[in-house]
């Protein structure tokens, strides 16, 4: 926040004319308690920042992935939008932490959330799904290596999932914090 100067009377003037009740020096003790929530969101607008820049980023691979010949699918399509969806929030996360907006705990938590059942759901279905290795080459696979590969699967989606999901659900709680600190 900018510091600037006003006179007293000034100030007084300003504050009648609004309807306000206030005195100069009653206004001036309340903008203070806002530096006080900015100070408790402060940290926050650096997360979000990182956090909307790891979005934007996993969009941009996703998209990527999605245009590819060997990548286009409707699940590919699915995961970008998903993830633009989520990126775009998180973009208003950040500006919301950054305006100092009341709302900006509950808008993150939420965006978080949604983040981290998207992991979830997403690893989980991939670590039980049917192996999407091709039919002819599953067939020409040794067992034991085939038997290999599904675990080695099953333990990374499994790892990722859990990984990511708990992250990102422990970045939304983080958020959440700040709606009952900045009340305290």
């Amino acid at each position: 926040m900018d510091n600037f100067s006003i006179p007293r009377e000034a100030l007084a003037a300003l504050l009648r004319a609004s309807g306000s009740s206030l005195t100069p020096e009653a206004y001036v003790a309340s903008l203070s308690n806002d530096d006080d929530a900015y100070k408790k969101y402060g940290a926050r607008v650096v997360v979000a920042a990182w956090s909307k820049y790891f979005l934007l980023a996993a969009l941009i691979l996703s998209g990527l992935w999605t245009v590819m010949p060997f990548g286009f699918c409707f699940e590919s399509v699915l995961i970008t939008v998903i993830l633009a969806a989520l990126t775009f929030y998180e973009f208003r996360v950040h500006r919301a932490f950054r305006d100092r907006q009341p709302e900006a705990p509950t808008l993150g938590f939420r965006n978080q959330t949604a983040f981290a059942a998207f992991i979830l759901i997403y690893c989980l279905y991939h670590a039980f799904a049917p192996s999407q290795v091709p039919a002819q080459l599953r067939e020409a696979m040794d067992p034991d290596i085939s038997q290999m590969l599904r675990f080695v699967t099953l333990a990374t989606y499994l790892t990722i999932g859990i990984v990511g999901g708990v992250s990102q659900f422990g970045l939304a709680w983080y958020y959440r914090a700040a709606q009952f600190q900045a009340r305290s």
